[in-house]
């Protein structure tokens, strides 16, 4: 299971990488923005400097990431999808190493998004909250529109894959404009959002990996 899971990980170690370098631009912008600033200016900065950054951790976490989604292509293209059936592995190694693999990429790439946020935002004197909220909210709209797309490339094949992918973000995207939108018109109050953001975003994505997970497993099991 190691070996699968460093497969994967190599797979999409650039985009990681151009996902680190896409990170520290923000705070480059900031630098030159915000030299000989009055206070009032300063604090228009703050909420240009806030949608910045939401802009950019999507970009990071989001769209890097979903690169991931094409290691079930390389897979299927290489033969390596058949050969990993003759192996002594179940159902559950081969597609648990896949959620493992993105676990960690998206682990790293949030981790990377908090510490240059939580270290910018105390530079610039940015808000700490949406500045922490953001970077965990992005990686678990992805961990949603990804497991399930494992588990439909594995019962449908690898072509599948994409298409299901731009489905669920499509989705997932209008949800959160939705959300982002009745918060500016006053229909929900920060309370409302942050009961979203830290239990029900959370207990959705732990069900629906748990679901994508099960179901993967035995989609795989029966193909063996």
């Amino acid at each position: 299971m190691k070996g699968l899971v460093l497969k994967d990980l190599f797979g999409v170690r650039f985009q990681v990488l151009g996902a680190l370098a896409l990170m520290l631009f923000p705070s480059l912008m900031l630098i030159l923005m915000g030299g000989g600033m009055s206070t009032n200016e300063r604090a228009d900065i703050t909420e240009i400097s806030v949608l910045l950054y939401g802009i950019v951790n999507y970009v990071s976490i989001t769209l890097c990431s979903s690169f991931f989604v094409n290691t079930l292509g390389y897979d299927e293209r290489s033969g390596w999808s058949k050969i990993q059936r003759t192996m002594p592995l179940s159902g559950g190694k081969i597609i648990g190493a896949k959620f493992l693999s993105m676990g960690l990429v998206l682990a790293a790439l949030t981790s990377l998004s908090l510490i240059i946020n939580v270290i910018n935002a105390l530079l610039f004197k940015i808000p700490l909250e949406p500045m922490i909220t953001m970077p965990l909210c992005m990686c678990m709209v992805q961990a949603i529109a990804l497991s399930p797309t494992f588990t439909l490339g594995y019962r449908f094949g690898a072509k599948t894959t994409s298409a299901a992918y731009i489905g669920f973000m499509v989705l997932l995207a209008a949800a959160m404009i939705a959300v982002v939108f009745m918060l500016f018109m006053g229909d929900i109050g920060i309370t409302a959002l942050r009961i979203i953001s830290y239990a029900g975003l959370p207990a959705l994505t732990a069900a629906v990996v748990a679901v994508s997970w099960v179901t993967g497993k035995r989609t795989v099991n029966v193909d063996i």
